[in-house]
């Protein structure tokens, strides 16, 4: 991301994100945040996406400098700017796997 600058983040888990690669058999242990966004690197998800503005903005502040991570696991991660460019990008994120193998 070059327009990620990490000073504007509300919270900082540049220490925190070698618990991220931890694989089978491994104990993670994190907080709250750190816990979900495991989670979702583990889920088989393709997309995230959201807003500052929104809950979930420690989340949002954790992908973000999840953003090497999330590229080897091939999971594109949407940082928008309200909620309406959110839910435009959810719902084009579904369209193309509505048509995987329509004929």
């Amino acid at each position: 991301m070059d327009w990620f600058d990490s000073s504007e983040l509300e919270w900082s888990y540049s220490t925190e994100m070698a618990q991220l690669r931890l694989g089978d058999g491994e104990t993670f242990e994190g907080e709250s945040t750190l816990a979900i966004v495991k989670a979702l690197l583990q889920s088989g998800v393709s997309y995230i996406g959201g807003y500052q503005g929104a809950p979930i903005a420690y989340l949002m502040d954790c992908l973000a400098q999840a953003e090497d991570i999330l590229e080897e696991l091939g999971i594109h991660f949407q940082a928008c700017t309200n909620e309406a460019s959110a839910a435009t990008m959810l719902g084009a994120s579904t369209i193309g796997t509505s048509f995987v193998g329509y004929q």
